[in-house]
């Protein structure tokens, strides 16, 4: 008799995940005209489902998966963003490598001093002044800040200016520090409000218009202000109860603050209260440089930019890329057209339609169709060195911020990496659905003109919910031979 023999063949297709993906968007209530799908299999480059995916849409933050791709594809998976201090005689220079990480509060929490003792945006200062302690700057008559490997275009002109002052319409700098923004810590004391910042910053004009709140308020109201150009902060509001959380506003012109924070802390050491300034076009510097450099790996910037969304760590990489491919400093001009190149080397078509603003997705005039966005997701798909980097950088249900998504729906064993994307009328979601075995499907859902994002969210969750259901169909299975 026939040896039995096992083989495995691919089960045929149950449902068909298109009319599945066109019943969902029947069933949400939003219009189908608001609405881009495209799925795609990495393996063969089929568009499995289409729904107006060649349309143009704007992505909002799904904009932060082109460019951490981009950066991935322009530089060495090695490479470092760096920022150098360095000692010519008493003066001082701070050499900004366009890092956004430099004293991000949230990296630090989970840094160490050499004692084991966890980094603080004090204690690294501390490090940074004993540093110049150490190598002979007892005394410092100046400090300069050299942030030109980026442009001096701090803010996007596409960025709502009334919102200047809130933590993701951040000041874009070759210098960056503490994710250019300062935290207030308000707090009710002897009858009045009284006002607390993390960096200390006592040069930084903050004006504390908050008062005791009244026992009509439930919850405490803190309203920070700050003009377009202008160091001046204003707070006002209310506070009812004990203010847990750091109120964030951002600060003006982060190179020359951070120099005026690093002069403060010289002051207080007795080394001098040093005038601050920037570099001038073509000056050069000579000296040493401290043996304290702060390094940055490309990898941590992709995570914080793809993982928790931040938008300066794109416009970072944006402008970086601009300056690695033109030899010029780093701009949103130089910045797009880099990325555009990319994006057509890489999935071999013009990019029709594509338009990129900005690197985060902050602009409105950030263009690109869902067809595009699963092109360019295929390019990462497999697991070489860049795929995985890339790949890697996307949050899964229960991080980041798709960390509260998918807790309802059935997955049939399938993970998801994803990124969301949100502003005003518009929901987007793209990534990867992975089944057990790896077999892997690409989609992106952009919903744009939206009166409700929670519907197009829903819907976004039930797309994927079919696609997991499609690859969990398609699973080889076993059949009996002989």
């Amino acid at each position: 008799m026939a040896a039995l023999l096992l083989q495995l063949v691919a089960a045929p297709a149950v449902a068909d995940l298109a009319r599945a993906v066109n019943q969902a968007i029947s069933a949400s209530g939003i219009p189908r005209s608001h609405i881009g799908v495209s799925v795609r299999d990495p393996r063969t480059g089929q568009e499995l489902v289409d729904v107006a995916a060649d349309t143009p849409r704007i992505p909002a933050s799904n904009m932060k998966l082109i460019t951490t791709g981009a950066a991935i594809t322009a530089f060495d998976l090695d490479h470092r963003f760096q920022t150098v201090l360095q000692l010519d005689g008493n003066r001082l220079i701070i050499v900004g490598g366009g890092d956004p990480a430099l004293a991000d509060p949230d990296l630090l929490a989970v840094m160490k001093d050499a004692d084991g003792n966890t980094l603080t945006v004090e204690s690294l200062l501390d490090i940074w002044v004993t540093a110049i302690k150490q190598a002979g700057g007892t005394s410092i008559t100046e400090i300069v800040v050299d942030d030109r490997i980026f442009d001096q275009d701090l803010v996007h002109p596409d960025w709502p200016v009334n919102q200047v002052e809130r933590h993701y319409s951040a000041e874009v700098s070759g210098l960056n520090f503490h994710r250019n923004i300062i935290c207030l810590h308000p707090r009710s004391a002897g009858g009045h409000v009284i006002m607390g910042e993390t960096p200390s910053a006592p040069f930084l004009p903050i004006h504390n218009e908050l008062k005791n709140g009244s026992a009509s308020k439930t919850e405490n109201v803190i309203d920070p202000h700050r003009q377009p150009g202008s160091d001046a902060i204003t707070v006002r509001g209310s506070i009812i109860e004990p203010q847990v959380a750091p109120v964030e506003v951002t600060i003006h012109d982060p190179a020359l603050f951070t120099g005026r924070l690093l002069a403060d802390r010289l002051g207080r050491q007795g080394m001098g209260q040093p005038p601050v300034r920037r570099a001038r076009a073509n000056e050069t510097f000579s000296g040493q440089s401290l043996p304290f450099d702060v390094v940055t790996p490309l990898s941590t910037v992709s995570t914080e930019c793809n993982h928790e969304s931040k938008n300066l760590y794109a416009e970072a990489l944006l402008k970086h890329i601009g300056h690695e491919r033109s030899g010029q400093p780093g701009s949103w001009a130089n910045g797009s057209a880099a990325m555009t190149d990319i994006v057509t080397e890489l999935t071999g078509t013009t990019g029709s339609g594509l338009v990129i603003a900005d690197g985060s997705g902050w602009s409105q005039r950030n263009r690109i169709s869902p067809a595009l966005m699963t092109l360019w997701l295929c390019c990462f798909a497999d697991r070489t060195p860049r795929g995985n980097a890339f790949r890697d950088s996307l949050p899964g249900p229960g991080e980041g911020t798709i960390g509260t998504r998918f807790n309802s729906r059935q997955l049939h064993g399938c993970t998801i990496q994803a990124k969301t994307g949100y502003i005003t009328a518009v929901s987007a979601l793209s990534g990867y659905v992975v089944a057990p075995d790896g077999r892997t499907y690409a989609f992106s859902i952009m919903g744009n003109t939206l009166k409700k994002i929670a519907p197009c969210k829903r819907l976004q969750e039930k797309i994927v919910q079919a696609i997991a259901a499609e690859l969990a169909r398609r699973a080889p299975r076993a059949r009996a031979t002989n």
